[in-house]
């Protein structure tokens, strides 16, 4: 008798234990998801992916495909396109006081780029060897990131070296209000320095030779890359600061706010995932190096022959190898940034045919543009929700399914949406100027 009821008792704990393990599961998946990403970071790191796997929704493999893909000849998207005739001056601030006498620098090493070997490749901890390196800019504060915080961070590792005594804390409050807004986009990045007494520039399509030159120059070079620091986590987008280099060794020397100061980055491996993100670039300047910027600048100091030498690069890289997503993705960015959103799409399209990460519309939203421009508004919406369903914290894609509401009519869910946007971040511009314009 003492067995059974013992087996009994038994039976009874785990049954309850069952029950409150089934109550609280489904308790933490009523949650928000900032309330689920809090709840597990207080787990023990050793149970914290176990809790990912079964609290949050499973990530997806990739971006989704195209929904109703247009009959598209691809072969035309390659087709170089005379220059944009745009009326479109430089940046004010970069207005060169002299004739330039800028030296046009070589194409990208390689149209086809060398791969990694790994995706731990970009992400290993390497410190570079500083003996005999060609050119090395010092003075720099370094700052491991906090939680998904490295465009704060490494903004703040560069005005470092203009003197700017602030650090990622204070970046991050014009950057990202919510710490879990999982993007700073460029312009941004580009915006708080500016509000903080520099003059900052974007741009796309750098080339490696260029970062030199810039670093000859004494200015630093900050980038936005694709980033695979775990194999289980993926791919995702992340910045980095380049303050030297040492062709011998072929090697950029970073510090980056991820791997540490002064990080070993091989020439093939920064090429490659700083390819992910069209070559996207900045550049911090005191006032008195602003003619030597527009001389660096060259004709890419105007944002239209940017875009078309931009295009051009895609073009020839997709062509070279016609398999490689990302540079057919840059061939829809470049058109995009030429207000060319029929040829945009289709390369987008075709990109997403070939397979992009997941996280890619985390950061570049020129494929927006390309569908809302073109009517395409099922896909603005389908490629939204696919990211928001897990990662809500991106409020440019909140603008964007206002923008289509808006579009279709539908005022008050437009609202809602451009509000949305607001809730994650409150200094998100263009959902404010949405708002003002509907009328609130």
């Amino acid at each position: 008798m003492k067995s059974r009821s013992y087996v009994r008792w038994i039976i009874f704990v785990v049954a309850i234990g069952v029950l409150a393990f089934a109550v609280g599961l489904l308790f933490a998946r009523s949650l928000e998801p900032r309330r689920q990403d809090s709840l597990i970071n207080r787990l023990p790191a050793f149970l914290q992916p176990i809790a990912r796997s079964l609290i949050l929704p499973a990530y997806p493999d990739s971006v989704p495909t195209p929904i109703a893909r247009p009959t598209t000849d691809i072969s035309s998207l390659l087709t170089p396109r005379p220059t944009s005739t745009r009326s479109q001056s430089p940046t004010p601030t970069l207005t060169p006081t002299a004739t330039p006498t800028y030296t046009p620098t070589p194409p990208h090493a390689s149209l086809t780029p060398v791969v990694p070997p790994g995706p731990t490749q970009a992400a290993r901890s390497t410190p570079a060897s500083l003996q005999s390196v060609d050119v090395l800019l010092t003075g720099f504060k370094h700052a491991y990131q906090t939680w998904n915080n490295c465009g704060p961070a490494t903004m703040s590792m560069n005005l470092s070296y203009y003197g700017w005594s602030g650090g990622q804390a204070d970046a991050a409050k014009f950057l990202k209000p919510d710490p879990e807004d999982k993007n700073v986009s460029p312009h941004e990045m580009v915006a708080f320095a500016q509000s903080a007494g520099f003059n900052a520039i974007m741009r796309i399509n750098g080339s490696m030779q260029m970062i030199k030159q810039f670093l000859q120059a004494g200015i630093p070079v900050l980038i936005e890359k694709g980033f695979e620091p775990d194999p289980e986590a993926g791919w995702e987008g992340h910045y980095e600061l380049v303050v030297g280099y040492n062709d011998a060794r072929r090697e950029f020397i970073a510090m980056d706010s991820y791997t540490g100061p002064n990080q070993s980055v091989p020439y093939d491996v920064l090429d490659w995932y700083w390819s992910h993100f069209n070559r996207t670039f900045i550049v911090v300047y005191a006032t008195a190096q602003a003619d030597t910027v527009i001389q660096l600048l060259g004709a890419d100091a105007d944002p239209s022959s940017n875009a078309a030498a931009a295009l051009a690069s895609a073009q020839a890289e997709a062509a070279a190898n016609p398999s490689n997503p990302f540079a057919w993705f840059n061939v829809g960015s470049s058109f995009v940034a030429l207000d060319e959103y029929e040829s945009a799409a289709a390369a987008y399209d075709q990109a997403r045919s070939l397979g992009l990460p997941w996280r890619m519309t985390w950061y570049q939203f020129g494929i927006f543009e390309a569908y809302y421009h073109t009517g395409r508004f099922d896909d603005v919406l389908a490629l939204a929700d696919a990211t928001l369903a897990r990662t809500p914290y991106i409020e440019e894609l909140w603008y964007y399914r206002g923008l289509v509401h808006q579009a279709r009519g539908e005022l008050d869910a437009a609202r809602d949406q451009f509000n949305q946007a607001l809730h994650y971040n409150p200094n998100f511009k263009a959902a404010t100027g949405a708002l003002a314009a509907l009328g609130q």
